[in-house]
């Protein structure tokens, strides 16, 4: 809804008095006092209901959440083929996926599981950046996180050399003199 210039209001003036007068009644205060309790009992039952944290303006919760189920199965998908081109570390054998440390309750309550390493706090930090960059966010929110993914996934200069010849920098440079 536009903004109301300085001064104005939607209602006429008489509307405040009017209001004033429905509250003095005993009767409609305790009709709004038990509307506001049954309001706060649902909240407390089921929290997720009264927000609006992961829906974008003008989609609905279902087209949303459906959109967010398949972003989180790509981005499961995309750490699995980093961690097969080993840009992410492997699972070490005897350590499942699921180590946590703790775990963290959102709003939303949905409990976001914290892994107890260095090497899977990263590869979570990655999975829900790839989230945001896949699901359904704002272009500012998809641009931070790609730039984000590109900060941890690409190779630094160095890395690509020691790639291309499979030896270091010097060895490489070693190799050119010697050739002259």
């Amino acid at each position: 809804m536009a903004r109301l210039p300085r001064g104005k209001t939607k209602h006429p003036p008489t509307h405040s008095e009017a209001m004033k007068a429905k509250w003095a009644d005993p009767v409609f205060r305790a009709k709004m006092s038990e509307r506001d309790s049954r309001s706060q009992e649902l909240r407390k039952a089921n929290p997720a209901r009264f927000t609006r944290t992961g829906i974008p303006n003008g989609m609905r919760r279902e087209e949303a959440e459906r959109m967010w189920s398949v972003a989180d199965a790509q981005a499961d998908k995309i750490i699995q083929h980093l961690k097969a081109d080993g840009v992410l570390p492997a699972t070490p054998p005897g350590r499942s996926e699921t180590a946590v440390a703790s775990t963290v309750a959102s709003t939303a309550a949905a409990n976001i599981p914290v892994p107890d390493t260095d090497a899977g706090m990263a590869e979570a930090a990655l999975r829900e950046v790839f989230k945001l960059a896949l699901g359904p966010t704002g272009t500012r929110v998809k641009l931070a996180a790609l730039a984000t993914i590109m900060k941890f996934t690409r190779l630094k200069p160095i890395d690509v050399l020691k790639l291309a010849t499979g030896t270091t920098a010097e060895a490489v440079l070693d190799e050119l003199a010697a050739s002259e």
